[in-house]
């Protein structure tokens, strides 16, 4: 069951469409009042291409062409912005990764060192065997059994040696791929685009 409006709102709504209406009629009324303008403007636009149409049509389009390349400028601005952001974190990175590599090579070398040093000393003591066995080699007759003792602790020497120049060679051999591959990074970061 619907209820019938009351006295006032019929009123309102009566207002409310007389309002609708005279604002209709005034909307009407400035869209033909804009239609004799625009024609105006038309007419007017027309008139000033008439009388310097040519060398304003010129003119325009060297403002358009000005204006495209300022545009094509910042782009390319922008882009070269980009590219020099992405640079400088590259050298970063790099000079960051130089550093670790700077830092386990002298580690590298600080043990390399440490390697010739404890094989010029097992040289030395291998030298100083040798003469020993030397000795005893003229003294065989007096004592085989020295001899023998001499000759094994030799060997055992020896061993100890081609085993620390196994070390020697392997340190030696990390230190140059280590070299490579920094050469490599440097390399690469240079030729980058």
């Amino acid at each position: 069951m619907q209820s019938k409006p009351n006295a006032g709102d019929v009123a309102r709504i009566s207002a409310l469409d007389a309002e609708i209406t005279s604002a209709t009629n005034q909307l009407e009324q400035l869209r033909s009042q804009s239609g004799t303008i625009e024609q105006a403007i038309k007419a007017l636009e027309q008139k000033i291409l008439d009388i310097g149409g040519a060398k304003l049509l010129t003119q325009k389009s060297k403002v358009d062409g000005i204006k495209l390349h300022i545009n094509l400028a910042n782009d390319e601005i922008t882009k070269a912005e980009v590219a020099k952001a992405k640079a400088e974190k590259d050298a970063s990175k790099l000079e960051t990764a130089l550093q670790t590599h700077t830092s386990e090579f002298a580690d590298v070398e600080a043990e390399l060192k440490q390697l010739n040093n404890q094989l010029k000393e097992v040289a030395d003591y291998v030298a100083e065997l040798r003469s020993k066995v030397e000795a005893a080699q003229t003294a065989a007759e007096y004592s085989k059994d020295d001899l023998e003792n001499l000759n094994t602790e030799l060997d055992e020497k020896t061993e100890e040696i081609q085993e620390f120049r196994k070390k020697e060679v392997r340190s030696n051999l990390v230190l140059l791929l280590q070299r490579t591959d920094l050469c490599r990074e440097l390399d690469g970061t240079s030729t980058a685009p």
